[in-house]
């Protein structure tokens, strides 16, 4: 199929579900996932490659970013900032330098560390884009990887703030990184659970390139979000065969529904959609639970 034809394809799926919303649009709790249409456009096109029956082709249902907006990351919306009016390098590196200071003291205060992180955000995604190793990123931003840091980040890198009423806890650790045996970790972020139950757990860590970089999380909710989060602040892709389900996390959960593209590792020779059709299916089924049907 022709990419006019596959656009006039979209354009028709588009205009049934403006015309027809409670019958045809994606959502989920009044959440709108994806573009809203891409649902019936899967089915549209699903058709006709029935009807024409001719060899596979691959659909360009996302369409070309073009070189100025490669640079945007997906689903990101401030991934290359600037220095705010005010702001110096030398104001910055002081900053900085302080964080680390404030680390090594241990100290608790959330609203600093959420302040000096957001403020020093430029620098932080500097370092990131630059390809600068996590062992680095650890030693320069500690915080980077605290709850109270990670949330200033992703919050400014993604504009989502999923939970303002955290409260960092001072609790002892139970258990130390040195316990992990690091080659056994993924290199993509992952919940390590000190427990025998991940759901009676006393303590949680997380980990990104075999690397435990937070091991103080008292719940599994603090300890998805942050996994979570190190996807999109360190520009990694999902994993193929964990594609699905992060995201189902990324569209019903945080809320991050961007109309293009994926964060899925792309694969040779797969069609790619601009929403995975399973997580579509699920999201169907759970809207159509919640409205009684």
């Amino acid at each position: 199929m022709s990419s006019k034809k596959t656009c006039t394809v979209s354009e028709i799926a588009r205009q049934m579900v403006i015309a027809y919303p409670k019958s045809f649009r994606d959502e989920i709790n009044s959440q709108v996932v994806g573009s809203g249409y891409d649902s019936l456009l899967k089915q549209l096109v699903c058709r006709i490659d029935n009807l024409k029956r001719a060899k596979a082709i691959s659909i360009p249902l996302c369409g070309t970013l073009s070189t100025k907006k490669r640079k945007l990351l997906y689903g990101c919306i401030n991934s290359d900032p600037q220095l705010l009016v005010g702001e110096t390098s030398e104001l910055q590196q002081e900053k900085k330098e302080k964080l680390v200071v404030m680390f090594h003291n241990n100290e608790s205060d959330v609203k600093t560390i959420y302040d000096l992180m957001t403020s020093t955000y430029t620098p932080q995604r500097n370092n990131i884009q630059s390809g600068k190793e996590t062992k680095d990123l650890l030693d320069e931003w500690p915080y980077l990887f605290q709850p109270a840091g990670m949330k200033a980040h992703f919050k400014e890198l993604t504009g989502i703030d999923i939970n303002n009423s955290f409260e960092e806890s001072a609790s002892k650790d139970t258990s130390v990184p040195s316990d992990i045996c690091s080659e056994q970790l993924p290199a993509t972020p992952c919940i390590v659970v000190c427990g025998e139950n991940p759901l009676t757990a006393s303590v949680y860590m997380v980990a990104v390139d075999q690397m435990i970089v937070n091991d103080h999380l008292l719940s599994f909710t603090e300890a998805l979000y942050l996994m979570f989060s190190l996807y999109y602040i360190l520009n990694i892709s999902y994993p193929v065969e964990l594609g699905a389900t992060l995201e189902f996390l990324q569209r019903c959960i945080f809320r991050i529904n961007p109309h293009k593209g994926t964060k899925v590792e792309k694969r040779e020779k797969k069609r790619v959609y601009s929403v995975n059709p399973r997580v579509l299916s699920l999201t169907s089924k759970i809207a159509a639970f919640d409205w009684g049907e």
